[in-house]
Parts: structure tokens; sequence; C-alpha cells
């Protein structure tokens, strides 16, 4: 049994290191067949630590704009009181009663509708508080090769490892799995089994979650009995979970069978394969997966296996329509928006070559379509903008998922005239100075439109040339298959990522920031509306943005002489916190900024009369 010996968080470094210890027990317990037992979690999710980096997330989620059933926003949460925000979701983690959620509709791309299931904001944030203690539990025994709704994993790896597997094995005879209607036929029962066998043992916790199932839908019903709701935080967490039961017993089948003596690497197949065991892999992304196997007699055996399995054990159904058998040498198979086929020979088996599915790429250039028209009717010009770079992070978005594709270059060109016309049409209709530049030629997406001289629709802001890039600038892009140690919960874990992205990790926020003394003090001493949630909230991205410098003097900063200036302190309450309001000054120069006195330190004399300048035009600016 796994006891938390201190529940009481002191900062977020406190905090990873608890989940680091929960993902390494839990670890540890399924390797050497131990039974998992977790308690002490409740006091964990109830932290004001775990709080605060529950509306951090919650803040930088683009749905946290989202309105529930009581119209609150991550807004109304920021720019209330400190205290009483933290004092607010701990008495209602401790009598928790989920309000009504808020059903909204999305289009899907086939015509049909998903329904999304959308909590209040405070339930968002509970939800939030136990899948960051409940989730390092979780990942430390989920099937290594299950990917969807996972930390530092995506589709690309869960495509790749389905690509290696004919080119290692030879095996082409796939089962395209489609679980019908999966996140609304989840049995609450079997689910809150399921997470007491993984290790849940405190009741309180498992409670919290049972109520976030059953909370009812607006306008339809009171209590909700089986599935959970499409737009819960939590719900992708206990989608995952459910089927953990039907990982397990596929992999105990072939890949993870246990033998009596012991092998390495391909040793232990090639022992396997002279038994009468059916041999194949399996792949699962959220609930879409695929089996691979070596002919269709043992794929007929093993769907209807299959079938019978998920029936009787999860009460779930397989889509008799959707659920196919299918050779890869002869017909590609359909997984995550790809066409996969097998090619050429290699040593072991075969190489694949991979395309865009035509289909879902041709609804996606007809919704690209409609959005680009839209661009006709913005007048104010910073709307235009805004709606350029929406419009290029979705053609970027395009782009980047499907670089996998083998042919993506030749696939998105068949689009990429009619897509750029309509966007120069609508510029051309929107603003008169729209005109062709080379794309190497404009002052946005620099990075991508370097490289390229073709030319693209562009409009001209604040002496510069924005464009609307295009969806030609793309190539093919290997992705590399999932090192396994690669975790958000251990050192090594991170550094694998942080390599992998290429990402130099941002300068360690200081502890003191989160520390709840220092929180507290702050909080009760200054009621002014100015200090609110965001400004406690945004100080960390301030001080990491400014790597831990005074921006006047360049003095390392720690949480004693660390203060966070408002450039501009007029501005609405909506604005004032945000980071780039913000600046990071050590104490002594923070006095000298709001002085009047003559500064003798001819170093700091002209950033500090700038500063000072942003706040005398600024309060002359609301006096007028």
């Amino acid at each position: 049994m796994v006891q938390i010996p201190n529940n009481h968080i002191e900062n977020e470094k406190e905090l990873r290191n608890i989940l680091d210890n929960l993902y390494f027990k839990a670890k540890e317990n399924k390797e050497q067949g131990l039974k998992q037992k977790f308690n002490g979690l409740f006091e964990l999710i109830l932290s004001e630590v775990t709080i605060l980096t529950a509306i951090h997330n919650i803040k930088s989620n683009k749905g946290s704009k989202t309105k529930g059933s009581n119209n609150e926003t991550i807004d109304d949460i920021l720019q209330s009181d400190y205290n009483k925000v933290i004092e607010r979701i701990q008495k209602n983690i401790r009598n928790y009663r989920p309000k009504l959620v808020r059903r909204k509709e999305i289009l899907k791309s086939n015509g049909k509708v998903r329904k999304l299931g959308i909590p209040t904001i405070e339930d968002r944030i509970i939800q939030e508080c136990v899948r960051i203690i409940m989730e390092p539990i979780m990942e430390a025994q989920f099937y290594k090769h299950s990917y969807g709704f996972r930390p530092m994993r995506n589709p690309h790896m869960s495509l790749e490892r389905v690509a290696d597997i004919p080119f290692k094995t030879g095996y082409t005879w796939v089962i395209e799995g489609d679980i019908k209607g999966y996140f609304d036929t989840i049995n609450h029962r079997i689910l809150i089994k399921q997470l007491w066998n993984m290790g849940i043992k405190d009741k309180r916790v498992l409670m919290i979650i049972k109520n976030m199932l059953k909370a009812g839908i607006m306008n339809e019903c009171d209590t909700n009995e089986l599935g959970a709701p499409q737009g819960g935080i939590i719900s992708p967490l206990l989608a995952n979970v459910y089927l953990t039961a039907f990982d397990n017993w596929l992999v105990r089948e072939w890949e993870e069978k246990k033998t009596q003596h012991q092998y390495t690497g391909r040793h232990k197949y090639e022992a396997l394969k002279k038994t009468k065991l059916k041999p194949f892999y399996y792949v699962r992304y959220a609930d879409d997966w695929v089996l691979i196997t070596n002919s269709r007699e043992n794929a007929n055996k093993l769907k209807y296996k299959i079938k019978k399995w998920l029936e009787s054990n999860l009460k779930i159904e397989l889509s008799e329509g959707k659920t196919k058998i299918t050779n890869m040498k002869k017909k590609a198979i359909k997984f995550l928006g790809f066409d996969i086929k097998t090619g050429k020979k290699s040593t072991f088996g075969y190489t694949t070559i991979s395309s865009i599915d035509e289909k879902r790429l041709k609804l996606k250039m007809k919704d690209l379509q409609k959005d680009i028209r839209r661009l006709r009717v913005y007048i104010n010009d910073n709307d235009t903008i805004n709606k350029i770079n929406k419009i290029n992070s979705i053609i970027r978005g395009i782009v980047q998922y499907y670089e996998w594709a083998t042919r993506v270059n030749v696939q998105l060109k068949k689009y990429d005239n009619s897509i750029v016309y309509t966007c120069y049409k609508a510029l051309k209709k929107n603003k008169k100075n729209a005109k062709w530049v080379s794309a190497n030629k404009v002052n946005n997406l620099i990075s991508i439109h370097d490289k390229y001289t073709t030319q693209i629709p562009t409009t001209e802001y604040m002496d510069s040339q924005i464009g609307i890039t295009r969806l030609c600038f793309s190539k093919f892009k290997k992705t590399s298959k999932k090192n396994q140690k690669e975790t958000p919960y251990s050192i090594e874990g991170r550094e694998i990522y942080q390599k992998r992205m290429k990402k130099k990790p941002l300068i360690e926020r200081a502890d003191e920031l989160f520390n709840n003394k220092l929180s507290g003090i702050i909080a009760y001493h200054r009621q002014n509306t100015i200090y609110n949630f965001e400004y406690y909230l945004n100080r960390p991205y301030a001080f990491n943005r400014d790597k831990g410098k005074c921006k006047i003097c360049g003095c390392d900063l720690v949480a004693s002489n660390l203060n966070t200036h408002h450039i501009n302190p007029y501005l609405p309450i909506t604005e004032v916190n945000k980071v780039n309001n913000l600046a990071s000054v050590c104490v002594e120069c923070h006095k000298l900024i709001h002085s009047s006195k003559p500064i003798e330190i001819k170093k700091i004399e002209k950033k500090i009369n700038k500063y000072r300048s942003y706040l005398k035009q600024n309060n002359k600016n609301m006096a007028g």
C-alpha cells in the first residue's frame, strides 16, 4: 500500500516530486506483479498547489472561455479574490455535487453530430485536480502501444507503430476495430471497479468520480446512468482506464505472453510461433484500434473472440459495419485519417505506403473554404489580422497532421490553387491593398515562409506584409517510434521529451512564487482589485519570460526581492494582468519607477524613465 506521508504541498516542485513518486510506485508494482494500493489521494487533490496547477492548465486551454450551465468562464475565476477562489474550490471538493452539464452539438466531417457535455468552469477545475493526481498512477499501468489521450504521445506515433509491424513481421491481415458509441456506453460500475483494481483505494476519490459520471444534462436529465460525457476534462483518462482491461487481456494472448523460459528480443516470438497460439500485434488510439495478424482465418477467429469478450466483460459492442478485416497487400486500411497499404518487400516483411484519406481531406477543404470566405466581412484591421492568423493556424494544422503521409505534398497540392485564390479574393474584397508577395518576403510565419519564393496573398498592417500561407508548403516527415521511457512523471522521461521536441526547458519558476505562505500573505494584505487571481497566475509566466532577471538593472531575482510591475495599471481589469503588461523587477528598481526622485545611477536611468513615462502617459490618458 502507498500512503502519502505528508499531504501538505508547499510548491509546484513538491507536487511534481509526489506525482513522480506515484508513477514510480505504480510502475514498480506492475513490473513485480504486486497489487496496486494508493491511499491519501483526496488530500492531494484538495491541496492549494494542486488547485493552482489545475487553474493554470485550464487557463491555457482554448475551451476555458466556453460557458457551462451557469454561464461562468475562466475569466470569472481569474478576476475573483485569490483566497475566495481557493476556499470555494476546496469546499466544493469536500462536498462534491456537480452542476448540470451543458449540451453542445458539433457537426462531424461525416455529417453526423457529436454531442459534447460541457461542465461548469468550477467542475472543470475539480475534474482537473482529480486528473492531475490520478494520471501518474494510471499512466504507469497503461498499455505501451495505446497512444490516444495520453501525455507526450500523438497520432503519428500510433501510425508509425502500425507501419512498423508489417515491416518487421510480414503480417498483413488487419482487423480495423471500431467500438459502437464508445463514450456513451461506458458502464459506471465496471469503470469504478477498474479504478479500484488499478489502485485507487481512496473511496472519497471514487465517490467524486462516480458523481462526475452521474452529472445530469441541462434540459435533458437530472442524472446520467451510462457513459462519460465527451467534453469533460477527466473523460479521456477514464475512457483509457475503461479499455485497459481489454488491452491487458489482448496482449497476454501474444505480445506479453508469459513463457516458461526467459527469451530476449525476437527469440521469444520465434518460440511462440512454434505453439498453436494465434500471433498478432495490437495498436490503439482512444477507441480506434487495429490488430495485425498472419492470416484471414486467424483474423476471423480473433474478431469473434474480441466481440464476445467486450460484450461479456465491458458491456460494449463492436460496430459490425465499421469493424473490417483487410489484407494490406491488396487494399489500404483506414486509420486516423490515413490510408495505409504495404509496398515493397523488406528483410523480414513489407514497407508501407501511406496517403491521406481523400474523403476526409475533401471535407476539411470544404470547411476551410467556408472559413476563408468569412474574411470578407471584417472591416477592422485588427480583426482582419486576427482572422488571417486563425486561417494560417488551420492550414498549418492540416499540413502538420498529414505530413506523415508519403505523398503529402502531391495530395495537398491538388487543393492548393483553389484555396490560395479563395484567400486572395477574400482579402481583396476586405482590403484594397491585398497583393501577391513572395513567401520569403513576408513578415509572418518566417520559419516556414523563409524557405519558399512562391507567391502568397498578403495585406499590409503596421508597415508589415502579413501573408496567408499555402498548403503546398509541405513535405513528408518521418516520425520516430515512441521511446517508452518518455513520460512527464520522471526526470529521465522529461529529458527525453525535451530532446525530442528540441525544446530548451524554461527557467524553472521560483518555487517561492508558488509557496502557499507567500501567496497567502500577498492575497491577505493586498485587497486592491488589480491584484486578482490572474495576477498571481501570470507572475511566474512574466518571470520565466524575463529569464529570472530584473528588467531594469539585470540582477538575478528570487522571491524575496521580486516585484511584478504593471506597465499600464489603468487598463481594464480584463487586460491589466495579461503577461505583456507585467514586468519582473527588483524591489529597489520598482520603488524608483514609482518615485519622482532623480536617478543617480546612470546605467538604469534610461530604463527607469521609460517605465515612468508609460505611467505618466497612461495616467494622462485616463484623466483626459
